[in-house]
């Protein structure tokens, strides 16, 4: 698939562009051909994967809604939008701040509903179009120390079902991918703060190994190709075999 220029014509926007997944896609897309509008606040490293991807660069902070409407000025009709960005801070539900509660709710929920809002208001959404947000595999599974994260994950695959609905009928397809814990800065940082041999315990759950980004990447090409046209409203897992346990 990634010899084929499928997405040749294609507008993709990417938020989320700077991370470990969000570049992964935007690298695997571009090889497809596809335009690519890459969105992030770190403009520096932004500007430099854009220049690399020959792709266009949209400073945007996600916390501040009132940003969106020059981003979404940049931004031509687009054919597919994968939303890539997120924060996940680890704490015990007991020493939870409501600060890091609320980022987190932000930047995971409220700031790709409103973002995507505000395309369709603007028709800069093509029909038909395919939606890509990126949840998490602890959006449907426990895990200690991470009760924000999961909230704001589990809100935003229930969101996702109704817009699937809500859009059908203009062909606007509505997808979340739901990936394990994967080999990236997100996962370095979770690491950061538990110890290593629990964070091995962890991994060793995975039945196919560690998985990295490229993975979601090819699972996030999938989605937002015509491939998937009867795909709506819908989770797809990504975790080398975890659930099946």
């Amino acid at each position: 698939m990634t010899n084929k220029k499928v997405f040749a014509c294609k507008r993709i926007l990417i938020v989320g562009a700077t991370g470990a997944l969000g570049s992964a896609i935007a690298k695997t897309l571009s090889l497809q051909g596809a335009e690519l509008f890459l969105a992030g606040r770190d403009v520096s490293k932004l500007e430099l994967i854009a220049s690399e991807l020959d792709a266009t660069a949209i400073s945007i902070d996600l916390s501040k809604i009132d940003s969106f409407d020059a981003a979404i000025d940049k931004i031509s009709a687009l054919d597919g939008i994968v939303y890539a960005a997120g924060v996940a801070p680890l704490s015990p539900v007991k020493y939870m701040q409501e600060k890091h509660l609320s980022n987190c709710i932000q930047i995971n929920t409220v700031s790709p509903l409103l973002l995507i809002r505000d395309l369709l208001r603007q028709k800069k959404i093509k029909t038909p179009a395919s939606i890509v947000l990126i949840s998490s595999l602890i959006a449907s599974r426990g895990a200690a120390g991470y009760c924000a994260y999961a909230a704001s994950k589990g809100a935003l695959e229930a969101s996702a079902r109704c817009m699937a609905l809500e859009l059908a009928s203009h062909k606007i397809r509505v997808n979340c991918l739901a990936p394990g814990m994967i080999e990236s800065q997100m996962a370095s940082e979770a690491g950061e703060q538990i110890s290593e041999d629990i964070l091995q315990a962890h991994m060793n759950l995975y039945p196919l190994g560690t998985g990295y980004p490229q993975d979601v990447a090819d699972a996030a090409t999938y989605l937002i190709s015509d491939q998937s046209r009867w795909v709506t409203g819908t989770v797809l897992t990504v975790d080398g075999g975890y659930r099946a346990k």
